[in-house]
């Protein structure tokens, strides 16, 4: 019986990364495995939208329920949760600031997405169905 041997990805993903990073400062491109770097470079860039998009829905489910839910609580968590989105979205802006494109063309979805979950999460609550706010894409470009 023959014996089909792995190749590196998948044998070992983190020893697999260190080879191939080996081998492109080394120039060896023959020897580098096209095809799977080509897909974990995709991903990379799936993983910045992902991560952007979901950093912009916290942000704007917590500014509704700053805005619009009156809570006989503190409201400093849900204001911290604000700075901290608004800093680490302006910080992948900065690393990518194609992703602003991306932004534009996502802030509705995303809109609709934080509005329907916020409504469920607060039933007795009014929330505007438009965004209501002036929008700032803050970035620190060199």
């Amino acid at each position: 019986m023959k014996e089909t041997i792995q190749p590196l990805y998948e044998q070992d993903f983190y020893l697999w990364l260190e080879d191939t990073a080996t081998k492109l400062k080394t120039r060896d491109f023959d020897a580098i495995d096209i095809d799977n770097l080509i897909e974990e470079i995709e991903a990379l860039g799936r993983s910045e939208k992902r991560e952007f998009k979901n950093r912009l829905n916290v942000l704007l489910m917590h500014i509704l329920k700053r805005v619009y839910v009156d809570s006989i609580y503190d409201n400093a968590g849900w204001e911290r949760t604000i700075r901290e989105q608004r800093r680490q979205i302006r910080e992948l802006l900065n690393q990518s600031p194609s992703l602003e494109k991306y932004f534009i063309k996502v802030f509705s979805q995303v809109w609709q997405d934080a509005l329907s979950d916020v409504k469920q999460d607060y039933p007795k609550n009014q929330f505007p169905d438009e965004w209501q706010f002036a929008i700032e894409i803050q970035c620190d470009f060199d």
